[in-house]
């Protein structure tokens, strides 16, 4: 008899999005003429930039003339030498370390893979669900420690042992970013319990902060314990093309783990397709990087302009400065889904409830700043007419 995986049990039985669709579609019905702002999910909003959409065209045409079928798993070797000279060389990494995929979400789920089940997995509450959710469904032992306010949301090194830690930097949902001095103390206490650090840092792009290292490798000693991720999706607008990568040092447990993910990618990946490997690789030529930097500061631009707002309003928020998140502490001491409604049925925003990445967000919601100038606008007057009809 062919049995379940018992682990997918221990899954949220609740899942937030649909319940905000649901929400969503009765305030439409209710007032089919008021626009509704969609500060919610971390999706971009601004247009592909041309460059790297004809570089897309020119790969899907250049198919048409010769046949391009399957490539290397772990990625064309132009785009994985494109990205190493630009962003790892200097810290002394090869292309071989750099693996191509679809996106840090399937990274960050797959990478425990490689990882006994008997391995203990620290998690930070509140944290974005992948990590829980699918070293829940491993069925490895599970580790929450808590990120609070009264930190700062910096997520601490945990007084207990673990094999693993995942570290979101900038952080999703919280938007705080780690200073060098807090990566320091993480990676110091991998090395005492000899564990690996899983580093998701797709938020690169939206770091300005000196004392905020751009990677993990900026810090010595993180060769040696710490995986890094990063995507094109919030740094150039791939959220729905899908190409990512992850640095697997060889200088990690001897080299192991980088051939178990060299194995590991060719018995499960036949690649990220060419024509989107293509468009990632023109993103660091001049002309396309500038493109991207100023759609960038577009993003920053709108985060200031909601940070300004709620500072105004003497409101206790996170955030929004080396990141596209603001996490906004609900007034008066009301749950993340009533201020939810709240502002959904006040100023016709959406926000995601804090309690949705775990038991220590709640009371907060998490509001999005991928938002053109006129969006950012609109929500920076309704949250002025919010404070001043309450």
């Amino acid at each position: 008899m062919a049995e379940l995986n018992p682990h997918f049990e221990k899954l949220p039985k609740t899942y937030i999005f649909p319940i905000i669709d649901e929400k969503l579609d009765a305030m439409r019905k209710k007032n089919p003429k008021k626009e509704i702002l969609n500060l919610g999910v971390g999706d971009v909003s601004l247009p592909l930039v041309p460059e790297i959409a004809h570089a897309i065209q020119d790969a899907v045409l250049e198919m048409t003339k010769a046949p391009r079928g399957y490539g290397p798993s772990e990625g064309l070797p132009l785009l994985r030498e494109t990205i190493c000279a630009h962003e790892y060389a200097v810290f002394g990494m090869t292309p071989d370390e750099i693996f191509i995929s679809d996106g840090t979400n399937a990274d960050a789920s797959s990478i425990q893979e490689l990882f006994s089940d008997r391995n203990t997995v620290a998690i930070a509450d509140p944290t974005y669900p992948v990590y829980l959710d699918a070293n829940l469904i491993a069925g490895k032992s599970i580790l929450l420690f808590p990120t609070t306010e009264e930190e700062g949301f910096i997520p601490r090194p945990p007084k207990e042992k673990a094999d693993l830690a995942y570290l979101c930097t900038p952080c999703n949902p919280t938007g705080v970013a780690m200073t060098r001095e807090d990566l320091r103390q993480w990676i110091g206490w991998a090395k005492e319990n000899d564990a690996i650090l899983i580093i998701d840092n797709v938020y690169s792009p939206f770091i300005f902060s000196e004392e905020v290292p751009k990677s993990i490798y900026e810090i010595d000693g993180a060769d040696e314990v710490a995986i890094e991720m990063r995507s094109f999706s919030k740094a150039a607008g791939f959220t729905g093309l899908r190409c990512g990568y992850m640095v697997v040092p060889k200088t990690i447990k001897q080299g192991k783990l980088h051939a178990m993910w060299q194995r590991r990618t060719s018995a499960k990946s036949n690649g990220v397709s060419y024509p989107i490997q293509k468009g990632a690789a023109i993103c660091y030529e001049k002309q396309t990087a500038v493109k991207l930097k100023e759609q960038i500061a577009i993003y920053q631009a709108s985060a200031l302009s909601l940070r300004n707002a709620l500072t105004e309003q003497g409101q206790t928020f996170f955030g929004g400065v080396d990141s596209p998140y603001i996490f906004w502490k609900a007034p008066n001491g009301v749950s993340s889904w009533e201020f939810f409604d709240q502002l959904l049925e006040k100023s016709q925003i959406v926000a995601i409830p804090g309690s949705g990445f775990g038991s220590c967000g709640e009371g907060y919601i998490r509001l999005s700043c991928f938002l053109p100038k006129t969006t950012a606008t609109k929500a920076t007057h309704a949250l002025h007419r919010l404070f001043t009809t309450t």
